[in-house]
């Protein structure tokens, strides 16, 4: 962002670039994180998942200065899918009063540093050119221990089964959204600790909507809070994310309207 983003809007025609960063207990490198992502985006939203170290009042003191960017809050830590949640519903509901555009975009990124960030304009540019709903960026993941491969790639396999579409890296939050597409795919997600990455891929693809997971981005250090029950949950709460979409075929998605 440059001076004040509430003036710096987007060129004409351009879609709105909105960050949504959830963070728990990353005091550490929250801060750099949100400063290097400040400059790709008009607009930041980052949600303290009841972090119980400084994570937010560094972030609370980092936003005070920082136009276009805001804090959102829980008390006690509720999980990322509910920090997801909290935020794509505010989004949804500016859109719904016309603050947003459908096809403005929305990414999502790890307050641990664990994304590239040098590969986010790359990627924003292909799902423009592409006119995608949704880029699941396919992490690098062979400095990864060889069990994390593994339960990816299965797991993968297990969501590309019930999404009826190839999935690759169905667990990465590194993403770019199509606001419209996001909106609509909230409709059916109902996340559960980190469920939310999962669901959502499985969800769009359904709903018929153009998602890529095949784009891979380089990982700069192995981070993982994802334990054995987390991977029971996303295996049991795939097929019941497509069933939930069962009453909306492929062919009934919406259409999107151009840029």
């Amino acid at each position: 962002m440059t001076d004040n983003a509430e003036d710096a809007e987007p060129e004409p025609g351009a879609p709105r670039r909105i960050a949504v960063v959830p963070a728990y207990n990353e005091a550490p490198t929250v801060e750099a994180v949100l400063e290097r992502l400040y400059d790709f985006v008009d607009e930041l939203v980052i949600v303290d998942d009841g972090s119980t170290d400084d994570t937010r009042a560094i972030v609370r003191g980092w936003v005070t200065s920082r136009s276009g960017a805001q804090l959102l809050t829980f008390d006690r830590n509720q999980g990322m899918s509910a920090a997801y949640h909290l935020a794509f519903s505010r989004l949804r509901d500016r859109l719904a009063l016309g603050e947003l555009d459908e096809n403005d975009l929305v990414y999502t990124v790890d307050a641990d540093g664990q994304h590239e960030l040098s590969s986010l304009e790359a990627l924003a540019r292909l799902t423009i050119e592409e006119q995608l709903d949704a880029l699941l960026a396919r992490r690098d993941l062979s400095g990864y221990p060889m069990h994390k491969r593994f339960g990816n790639g299965l797991l993968s396999a297990w969501a590309s089964l019930w999404a009826g579409g190839r999935l690759y890296d169905v667990e990465s939050g590194y993403r770019i959204f199509r606001l419209g597409a996001l909106a609509d795919a909230l409709n059916y997600y109902r996340g559960y600790k980190y469920s939310e990455t999962v669901e959502v891929a499985v969800i769009l693809h359904r709903l018929g909507y153009r998602v890529r997971n095949d784009v891979v981005v380089p990982v700069p250090l192995y981070r993982s809070r994802t334990r054995m029950v987390d991977a029971v949950i996303d295996l049991a709460v795939i097929p019941r994310a497509a069933w939930r979409v069962r009453g909306r075929g492929r062919s009934l998605a919406p259409t999107r309207s151009g840029h």
